[in-house]
C-alpha cells in the first residue's frame, strides 16, 4: 500500500489544472543573459557516475548536468529529479531497470530549474505519480520557456533535439511536508522556506541516514543567486539541515556526495558573500565596481568561481529592489 500523509493526517493533495495559459505567458520572456546560462564543455564530457550509497538507495552524479536519485523497494521505486531532457530521463529509467523490474511509482521534482524536471515525460509514460511543492509547480509553468532557452548549449553538446522536450507538470502538490510510505520504507519530503529558489524541496531517507537536497546546496561550489527571494532564509535552512540529527550522507542536486558539515560550510560561504555585497552597497560602490573588486579569494577554489560577478550583480538586484533578477 502506498500512502502520502502529513504528520498523522492524510495529505490534501491538489491536482493541477490546465497549463496552457501559463505556458503562453511564459513565452513572452526573453532568453537568460549569458552569465546565467549553463557552461558546457562538449570537448571534454565527464562520465555519468552511478553510486549505490545504501543497500536500497542509488545516486546518479552527472558533473556536466544535474543529478538524480532513486530508492528501490519490494513494492516499487521512488525517484528524485528526472534530469535535463526526456532522453536523460529515459537513460535513468534504463539504469533503474538494470536493478529492478518493480514499477516506478513516485517522482519528486525538487525545484523548478529545467535540468531537474525536463526528463518528466519519460516517467509520466511509465505511470509514475509526479510530486512537487506548490511554488515549484507554479514556477515550472511560469518559467518554462526561459528554462528551455538556457538549456540550449547543453542540448547541443549532447545532440539532443529541444523539440522532444515538453512541459509535464506535477500530478500532485504539497505545501510544507508529506510522508510517502513505499515498500515498508518512509520517505519525508519537506519544504523549509525559500533557499536558492522558492519551493526548494528536501527528500529525507531516515532508514538510510541520507538526505537529497535541491539546488540550495552543492559541495564547495558557488551557487547561482539569481533566483533567491531571501538569502537569509537560504542560509537559515542550510544551517537547519546541517544540524539535523540522523544524517550521514547528503546527496546534492549538483556535485558529488557530501556530509552535513559540507552543508554548514556552504551556509558560511553564502553568509560571507552576502555580507560582502551588503557592505559594498553601504560604502556606495556601484554594481560594476563591486563586481570587479569583490574577489572573495577564500572561495576562489570553489567550483563555478566564474559566476562570481554574476552572483554579485544578482545580489545587488535583490538587495536594492527586493526581487529576484530571474523571477521579476
Amino acid at each position: 500500500m502506498v500512502r502520502a500523509t502529513i504528520g498523522t493526517r492524510r495529505i490534501p493533495f491538489f491536482r493541477l489544472g490546465a497549463i496552457g495559459a501559463l505556458t503562453a505567458l511564459a513565452a513572452i520572456f526573453s532568453a537568460v543573459p549569458a552569465p546565467a546560462q549553463q557552461m558546457i564543455n562538449p570537448k571534454h564530457p565527464r562520465p555519468v557516475i552511478q553510486e549505490q550509497v545504501a543497500p536500497d538507495l542509488y545516486f546518479l552524479f552527472d558533473y556536466d548536468s544535474s543529478n538524480a536519485g532513486f530508492l528501490v523497494t519490494d513494492e516499487g521505486v521512488l525517484v528524485v529529479d528526472t534530469r535535463q531532457h526526456p532522453r536523460d530521463g529515459q537513460d535513468l529509467i534504463d539504469r533503474i531497470r538494470k536493478i529492478t523490474d518493480k514499477p516506478i511509482k513516485w517522482v519528486i521534482n525538487t525545484h523548478f530549474h529545467g535540468d531537474h524536471y525536463l526528463g518528466n515525460p519519460a516517467f509520466k509514460a511509465v505511470g509514475a505519480t509526479i510530486v512537487a511543492q506548490r511554488e515549484t509547480a507554479a514556477l515550472m509553468a511560469k518559467t518554462y520557456t526561459k528554462e528551455i532557452a538556457r538549456r540550449g548549449k547543453f542540448f547541443e553538446s549532447r545532440h539532443y533535439d529541444p523539440k522532444e522536450v515538453r512541459l509535464v507538470m506535477p500530478d500532485l502538490t504539497f505545501d510544507s511536508e508529506i510522508t510517502i510510505r513505499l515498500g515498508g520504507k518512509e520517505i519525508r519530503v519537506f519544504y523549509l522556506g525559500p533557499g536558492q529558489n522558492p519551493g526548494d524541496t528536501f527528500v529525507l531517507f531516515p532508514h538510510d541516514r541520507a538526505i537529497y537536497t535541491p539546488g540550495a546546496f552543492a559541495k564547495r561550489s558557488w551557487a547561482n543567486t539569481a533566483f533567491t527571494p531571501s538569502v537569509d532564509s537560504w542560509i537559515a535552512l542550510l544551517n537547519k539541515v546541517a544540524g539535523m540529527p540522523g544524517i550521514d550522507k547528503v546527496l546534492p542536486a549538483h556535485g558529488d556526495v557530501a556530509t552535513p558539515a559540507d552543508v554548514g560550510e556552504m551556509a558560511k560561504f553564502l553568509a560571507d558573500e552576502y555580507a560582502g555585497v551588503k557592505d559594498a552597497i553601504a560604502k556606495g560602490l556601484t554594481e560594476d565596481e563591486a563586481a570587479k573588486t569583490l574577489l572573495f579569494p577564500q572561495y576562489k577554489d570553489y567550483r563555478n568561481y566564474r559566476v562570481r560577478e554574476h552572483d554579485i550583480r544578482s545580489l545587488y538586484q535583490l538587495i536594492k529592489t527586493g526581487k529576484s533578477r530571474y523571477l521579476e
